[in-house]
């Protein structure tokens, strides 16, 4: 799917009609306009998304101020002070996007929050088998993968940009570049097993998205890895993608870390805490989280572990206990809980892995006021669904794909 776009630059405006001159002035303003672009852009950040697509239809000149790259940074920026919870709820061969507002240090008198629906993507058309993989990136984009295809959404503007893999059988990664504001697929492939589900990659190839003519580049990873096929966990933060695999030479567990901007590989030992954490943001660094020794946090949790990778190169970690509070029993009852990721304000967010509750509730754990408040998220029926997947400090992103 192409789209045609329009670059813009610096406080430059032109707008075309037919047998018409440029409308840009000398000093950055558009004569068709009744204020400068930078006060227009400032009023027109304020609204909601749905008004941004409505406003595009307006005239030209609107559409012309609304698709800038330095517009869709300024939404972005507003958009980042409030952010948002994610839900994509899986039915069948759909998955139904809504959004709502993320708590901000909630306690026990904190209302439910409300989702919106925000597009919903049919997926049977990619992935056949109903197997993909979902995560989501920076700037409000999410990837979906399966066996042959892949898919970028919006759910902000519900467009989604899916694409061939290189070679069928692929694991596809998504990455975003913050620097050159670009999304990167980073794909392994390879036929040899290792073990009944872990495939050796003997080939890594790079598509970049957004360009005008994407095509896929093969690069060297400069060392021999296995990865899980059916489903390859994965965090980009700040530029760098992480995930797991196994170096084959010492048939031991590593963390790879690939710079999405310079297409370059490094790795970093791991240890047990590693391969069974939750992978995180922890305020710009990849962290892992367990519940003491489990994976899950239960009524008899007493802890909480986050190790942190403080330094790619020297390879060094930092570790947090944190003490679940008194009442913690009778907030979680019988509740199995799987933990979401830990927000910005470092509040530890939790949810029911068992049984899905109606309505929906999402457990805040605050590290600095050792608090625990159950929260509900109401907007939907989750008994009409299969799975639920859900995204921390999501943002609106206006950027038409």
């Amino acid at each position: 799917m192409k789209t045609r776009r329009r670059n813009l630059s610096g406080n430059d405006l032109t707008t075309t009609r037919r047998n018409t001159r440029s409308k840009t002035l000398e000093n950055g303003r558009d004569n068709s306009l009744p204020f400068p672009v930078d006060l227009i852009m400032e009023i027109f950040s304020r609204l909601p998304v749905k008004s941004i697509a409505t406003c595009r239809c307006v005239s030209k000149t609107w559409s012309s101020v609304l698709r800038r790259q330095d517009f869709t940074e300024l939404f972005l920026s507003r958009s980042r002070t409030l952010p948002k919870l994610l839900l994509a709820y899986q039915k069948d061969g759909d998955l139904f996007f809504f959004s709502a507002p993320q708590p901000q240090n909630p306690d026990e008198n904190s209302s439910p929050v409300v989702a919106t629906y925000r597009m919903k993507l049919s997926f049977d058309a990619y992935f056949r088998n109903g197997a993909f993989g979902i995560n989501g990136l920076d700037h409000g984009l999410v990837g979906l993968s399966g066996r042959t295809h892949s898919v970028i959404c919006n759910p902000s503007t519900g467009q989604s940009l899916p694409f061939t893999r290189a070679k069928t059988r692929s694991m596809s990664l998504f990455g975003y570049d913050p620097i050159d504001k670009q999304v990167k697929v980073l794909s392994m492939w390879g036929a040899k097993f290792s073990g009944l589900l872990n495939v050796v990659a003997e080939e890594y190839q790079v598509l970049t998205l957004g360009t005008e003519n994407p095509s896929w580049r093969t690069i060297d990873c400069g060392c021999i890895l296995s990865y899980y096929s059916q489903h390859v966990r994965q965090k980009c933060i700040n530029g760098v993608l992480y995930y797991l695999s196994t170096d084959m030479s010492t048939e031991t567990t590593v963390l790879v870390c690939f710079d999405v901007r310079s297409e370059k590989f490094s790795f970093v030992k791991v240890k047990t805490f590693v391969t069974e954490g939750t992978m995180i943001n922890y305020d710009g660094k990849l962290g892992f989280l367990r519940a003491g020794k489990s994976v899950c946090a239960y009524r008899e949790s007493r802890i909480v572990n986050l190790w942190v990778l403080e330094d790619i190169e020297k390879q060094e970690w930092s570790e947090r206990t944190f003490v679940l509070p008194a009442l913690w029993e009778d907030v979680v009852g019988s509740a199995i809980l799987g933990f979401v990721g830990m927000t910005r304000t470092n509040e530890i967010v939790m949810r029911p892995l068992s049984i899905l509750p109606i309505p929906l509730y999402l457990f805040f754990f605050n590290t600095k006021r050792n608090t625990v408040v159950r929260i509900a998220i109401q907007g939907m029926d989750v008994s009409e669904y299969d799975k639920v997947h859900i995204f921390l400090d999501h943002v609106d992103n206006v950027e038409l794909m």
